[in-house]
């Protein structure tokens, strides 16, 4: 049967309407997999040297066994927003005499065929090879081999039941991420010595056959969650109830009060939570928050101002910026409905607007623990949380009236360039350097005090007056509705 599903899912991409149309993207694409598999297999063969450079006296073994759960807990959160679910389409083949648990195995081996499987067997293998091998033998490359590798496949299939159950409790992913910051920061903290636990694992692993045991077990344990999550909800009757229970998932009912803003607002929450896409842009927003350890544990950025307003215009308005950047490309396929229907413009766009306020306050509040840093943190980032708010959500929305390109929603989120254009390129520029272009002028001739004070009191003006710029941008969104409209029909 193996054959026939994979001669069937061969037939399916080959016969799709996108197929050709995708195909020069793909083969782009493909161009710039095997560059980066190039640069991972000769980081593999000259990572030895990288690290003796680095950490002078110490054995690489050791250095690079020390760093393996750091790479793994990047590799997790990367799968988390980045590797797609394996999908076959289940239903025509249930009604057939064929073994349901020959359908979920098929369904489950589809992991395999990850990018993310192969890209750590570049560096490992040739580190294997050229370091293990001369100084701790065949059978320790072995086990450590095995060791590493299979606690890459449980990454894979522990990835794929969170997302899995994701379906059914959004909060699973965001509560994952939130795991390894609070770890990061506990390392960070020196509370835990994470690069210590790494490096006794996997250096136990060199010469003991139980932790080899041990990871083979996590992969079956997750392997075997997932097919019986899979295999109990491929019933008949129960996809027919899922596909007639999903037209009505979600209740927002409390928005509703708030009238025709409150239902807009509603049917946008509905939209992001039910669309891969859209999903993925709220949990790759969401890992924004921890953008501050890359510069708040820099001395150096620490103690300028232009870094620390780059990080808080990020960290405070990714999901603005992500998310508005495409709008109203997220309701193309039905905008001529929108068109058609009493929908005010002025309330569709305040609708927006009303979204990403309360996305940037999370947003600051998440941010909060910066305060163990550098308590400057917690006032730049309010500031800037206020310019988000105030400032660059309108220039947000004020671009998204030049947006007509199309997206199908029903599409995969990786690797997906659908509804890119020039618009989405000239929108980031005013809203990361015009708070840097405000603040300049006071820092080099005043100070850096009166240059937040500046940002924040220009923000809340704006704020206050935030539906006088709602009405322009709805004006404008008036003017250019119908090539919107037109630019979506094309695609």
């Amino acid at each position: 049967m193996i054959k026939y599903f994979i001669y069937h899912k061969w037939k399916e991409s080959i016969r799709s309407t996108v197929f050709q149309k995708n195909l020069v993207i793909n083969i782009i694409l493909g161009l710039f997999i095997l560059y980066f598999m190039a640069s991972f297999a000769l980081l593999g063969f000259f990572i030895d040297a990288i690290l003796s450079e680095n950490f002078p006296g110490r054995n690489v073994i050791y250095v690079f066994n020390g760093f393996l759960l750091y790479y793994f807990g990047v590799e997790l959160i990367l799968r988390l927003q980045l590797q797609e679910l394996p999908v076959l389409s289940v239903q025509p083949y249930m009604h057939l005499p064929i073994s349901r648990k020959n359908v979920v195995h098929y369904l489950l081996s589809q992991n395999l065929t990850s990018l993310f499987n192969y890209f750590p067997l570049l560096v490992f293998i040739p580190f294997a090879i050229k370091v293990l091998l001369p100084e701790s033998g065949a059978l320790s490359v072995v086990l450590w081999l095995g060791s590493v590798i299979s606690f890459s496949l449980f990454l894979n299939y522990l990835c794929t039941f969170i997302k899995r159950k994701t379906a059914e409790g959004f909060w699973i992913v965001p509560a994952v991420i939130l795991l390894f910051a609070a770890i990061a920061f506990l390392d960070y903290q020196g509370i835990i010595e994470l690069s210590a636990v790494s490096e006794a694992i996997f250096n136990a692993s060199l010469s003991n056959p139980l932790i080899l045991a041990i990871i083979i077990g996590l992969l079956a344990l997750t392997y075997y969650l997932n097919f019986m999550l899979v295999y109990s909800n491929t019933y008949l009757d129960e996809i027919s109830k899922k596909q007639k229970s999903n037209i009505a998932v979600g209740n927002y009912s409390f928005f509703e009060r708030f009238g025709q803003i409150g239902q807009l607002i509603s049917l946008e929450i509905k939209l992001i939570f039910r669309n891969k896409r859209s999903k993925s842009v709220v949990l790759t927003s969401s890992l924004f928050i921890l953008y501050g350890l890359v510069f708040y544990t820099n001395d150096i950025y620490l103690e300028g101002n232009y870094m620390l307003i780059f990080a808080g215009v990020f960290i405070t308005g990714m999901f603005m910026m992500n998310y508005g950047q495409f709008i109203p490309s997220w309701e193309s396929s039905y905008f001529d409905g929108i068109l058609t229907s009493d929908i005010d413009s002025e309330q569709y766009f305040l609708s927006k607007y009303y979204l990403f306020v309360p996305t940037s306050l999370a947003a600051y509040i998440l941010s909060l623990p910066y305060a163990f840093i550098s308590w400057r943190l917690v006032v730049i980032n309010f500031v800037l949380m206020l310019f988000n708010i105030g400032i660059n959500a309108f220039v947000i929305l004020f671009f998204s009236t030049f947006n007509n390109r199309r997206i199908d929603l029903s599409k995969k989120a990786m690797l997906n360039w659908e509804g890119v254009g020039a618009s989405q390129f000239i929108m980031v520029i005013p809203a990361l350097l015009l708070p840097i272009a405000l603040f300049f002028p006071f820092e080099h001739f005043i100070s850096p005090v009166a240059g937040y004070t500046f940002l924040a009191s220009i923000s809340i003006i704006c704020l206050i007056f935030h539906k006088f710029w709602i009405r322009l941008i709805a004006k404008r969104f008036e003017q250019q509705k119908y090539k919107i409209a037109a630019g979506f029909r094309k695609e």
